[in-house]
């Protein structure tokens, strides 16, 4: 009681340094604006040169994030340089740090390019996006930042280092909910959810809103909280945004940059408005001229803010009661977690997943198992809490977790204007309890390329995490004699390669970005194939069977930003593979053989490849790749079943879709340069250049049968192409040669992803 009494005397007397002896209060109201808003830390900026008093302050949606900030001890300078870092632009605009990124549980790549979720009890239109962005950093940064603040003041926002108040929207009654007290983040948070930009918060069961959808500039609010003697307002809301036909953007903008009534709700009301038309609201790289905009317009209206406020607080005043108020800060120590929102069961999965039997760890030691947690498949959303316990004098964090959906149908393929077009659908089914397990399946059909695919994985978390699975998959690659498009006539195919396999495997992650994988397959694969490009209808094909088990174990770590068209990242593939298995071929009428043959054959293959894009300037992304292939794989019976079993280089999506047989080589080394130049924000023109060449090339002679050509000849492929990356998958033009190709140059237009399920034999 004592302590108490001590601590509240001396708030009391900093307050009324800090006021002076005039007793002339100052109240600053921030507007929302999303990335015009950055201009109000340059406002602040202004008013800290000049002395004058900020006593109490408020905001909306950004205008929350900055004021926030401001009262609970962070200097101005402090916010200018978060504000111009690479992590508030990521938390802010949803790019995911790719530090966070957990690779283990990212599924493999598909050519979905939308789903549809179901559970048990909603309808499917349910399930729609909300949201642009997904805002778990966010999240988690501003608890970081505002939790010492939090404890300092008792989550009594009258008790921070300046009073603060933000509000929020609740549509189902149409009103506006003032914030006064709780953790902060949580009222920050609620403040800023921008329409189908950030997802609402639910508080207190209330779905909330962005607060500037009933006061984007809060004058009234802070007067009637606060009854300050002056209120200095930096607002950048305008006058509202026209909305357009067509323009979803601008139609959001028009319900939420609304600036209510201010006149006569104070004597000395000032209004500094900064000119920030051409910086969007989503536009946050801009943020450093509208930081700029904001001191140099507040510079401009000074003289009337000087004359109005008499009262003035030195550097060193303010420094004194920053300093006080952050003395107080407890290290954030966690010693629990609680799990909100899940059943007992899944409760236990996810402490599992965290991995932390012993606590009293620094919060920081616990970001890498919160945003594992994310990436969790069986994981919609989390948002996080610490309150504070003094009892233990340690912090307890909440999370709140909302289980992602039982049910996922995706769709998609890809479409192009040569004839290997393919659709695609897939199904995901999660279970999800003290373990989970994912079943799922997907269909590919084209006509080069086709696909049936079933996989079950089981989860098994802690401090070690790894999982099984099991699969079968069933292949058909149809490469025809003629580059056909969609008005050319198809002629018979060339080769057919056909396949089916079942795997059994295990997977563990290394660190965040890779992971360890070891399979067990049973392949049987049949492929047809002509010995000549000159055959004709009538003639039959050659068939070669192959009954094979694989090991194969492989390492893979990336960090790359796209799955396909990448223009950051690096990506890392080490992999050992060991075949052994009957190989019988049946000749066809094309081949001068005409025995049927057996053969067993058995053999490693080792890989490397490597790709980093090592120079990243603001528009301008240079890249390397290399890969290396060891083998002591045997000769099939003939020319063509022994290219068809070959490695393949294929570092350009179309070039996965010939069947080249100068890029096929038991041993090889291949390397390339990629430059991509972003035109637009979504936009990349790409050039690309890549050398191959064979240690021994494969060659046939005038039986059809396979032998090597000792000499080296270094072979060349290259690409240039315009790609979009819309939200739907990459759109892509593009012009690619092809060294020794019969006709090298080739113009693909192309709109998803070039992709195939596993196949034991890459």
């Amino acid at each position: 009681m004592i302590g108490i009494t001590i601590r509240t005397l001396l708030a009391f007397s900093l307050t009324l340094l800090y006021c002076g002896a005039s007793g002339q209060n100052v109240g600053v109201v921030l507007s929302g604006g999303g990335a015009t808003a950055l201009a109000h830390v340059g406002f602040l900026k202004a008013l800290e040169e000049n002395e004058i008093p900020i006593d109490f302050i408020c905001g909306t949606s950004m205008g929350s994030v900055v004021a926030a900030m401001y009262a609970s001890g962070y200097s101005v300078a402090e916010i200018d340089s978060f504000v111009r870092t690479e992590e508030f632009y990521k938390m802010v605009t949803g790019e995911l740090n790719e530090d966070y990124s957990f690779y283990f549980k990212q599924p493999d790549m598909d050519a979905s390019i939308g789903t549809i979720k179901y559970s048990k009890g909603t309808f499917i239109t349910s399930t729609l996006p909300t949201n642009l962005i997904d805002p778990v950093q966010m999240d988690w940064h501003l608890m970081t930042n505002f939790a010492q603040a939090d404890e300092a003041s008792n989550y009594q926002f009258d008790s921070l280092m300046i009073p603060f108040r933000c509000i929020a929207a609740n549509v189902k009654d149409k009103q506006q909910v003032i914030f006064r007290n709780g953790p902060l983040n949580v009222a920050v948070r609620a403040s800023s959810t921008y329409p189908f930009y950030l997802p609402p918060r639910r508080v207190d069961g209330m779905l909330l809103f962005d607060g500037g959808i009933y006061d984007n500039f809060p004058v009234s609010m802070l007067y009637s909280e606060f009854m300050p003697d002056v209120i200095i307002g930096c607002n950048v809301s305008g006058e509202g945004v026209d909305p357009m036909e067509g323009d979803i953007i601008s139609q959001i903008q028009s319900m939420i940059l609304f600036r209510n009534n201010t006149i006569d709700v104070c004597e000395e009301l000032i209004i500094v408005e900064p000119n920030t038309e051409r910086i969007g609201t989503f536009d946050f790289e801009s943020g450093e001229e509208a930081i700029d905009l904001g001191y140099r317009t507040t510079l401009d209206s000074m003289s009337i803010i000087l004359q109005s406020v008499q009262r003035r607080v030195s550097k060193e005043d303010r420094s004194r009661l920053r300093n006080s108020f952050k003395e107080r800060f407890k290290p954030l120590i966690v010693g629990d977690v609680q799990i909100i929102g899940l059943k007992k069961t899944q409760d236990y999965y996810v402490k599992q997943m965290i991995g932390r039997k012993k606590m009293l760890v620094p919060l920081a030691d616990l970001r890498t198992a919160y945003f594992r947690l994310f990436y969790d498949d069986k994981i919609k959303t989390i948002f996080p809490i610490l309150k504070y316990r003094k009892e233990n004098s340690d912090f307890s964090l909440s999370l709140d977790v909302e289980r992602e959906r039982d049910l996922f149908i995706s769709f998609g393929g890809n479409f192009s204007s040569r004839s290997i077009n393919t659709g695609f659908v897939g199904l995901r089914y999660n279970l999800f309890g003290r373990s989970s397990a994912t079943l799922s399946a997907n269909s590919y059909f084209g006509r080069f390329y086709a696909s049936l695919h079933g996989d079950v994985r089981w989860d098994f978390p802690g401090s070690f995490p790894f999982s099984l699975h099991a699969s079968f998959t069933q292949n058909r690659w149809d490469f025809y004699k003629s580059l056909a498009t969609f008005f050319d006539d198809v002629k018979p195919s060339f080769i057919l390669m056909n396949e089916r396999s079942a795997t059994f495997g295990m997977a563990m992650p290394i660190g965040n970005k890779g992971k360890l994988v070891a399979n067990t397959s049973y392949l049987y694969s049949f492929d047809e194939y002509y010995q000549t490009q000159n055959f004709l209808s009538v003639d039959t094909a050659d068939r070669t069977t192959f009954d094979a088990f694989v090991f194969k174990s492989f390492y893979e770590r990336t960090s790359l930003n796209r799955p396909q068209f990448a223009s950051k990242g690096t990506h890392t593939l080490l992999s050992v593979r060991y075949m052994n298995g009957l190989e019988q071929t049946y000749a066809g009428s094309t081949t001068p053989l005409k025995d049927t043959i057996r053969s067993f054959h058995d053999w490693w293959t080792f890989k490397l490849h490597y790709t980093n894009y090592f120079l990243n300037k603001k528009k301008v992304h240079v890249g390397f790749m290399v890969e290396h292939v060891l083998s002591s794989q045997p000769f099939f019976n003939n020319y063509i079943s022994s290219l068809i079993m070959a490695p393949a280089f294929q570092p350009i999506p179309e070039s996965m879709t010939y069947f080249l047989p100068q890029f096929r080589a038991f041993n090889y080394s291949a390397g390339g340069l990629m430059t991509v130049v972003e035109v637009t924000k979504n936009v990349d023109w790409r050039l690309e250049g890549y050398g191959f060449g064979a240690y021994s090339s494969i060659i046939s002679d005038e039986n059809n049968r396979a032998l090597y050509r000792g000499e080296w000849e270094p072979l060349w492929m290259g690409s240039s192409s315009l790609v979009f990356h819309s939200p739907l998958g990459p759109v892509s033009i593009s012009a690619n040669y092809y060294d020794r190709k019969e006709k090298p140059w080739s113009v693909l237009f192309n709109f998803g992803y070039i992709v195939f399920n596993r196949s034991p034999r890459q």
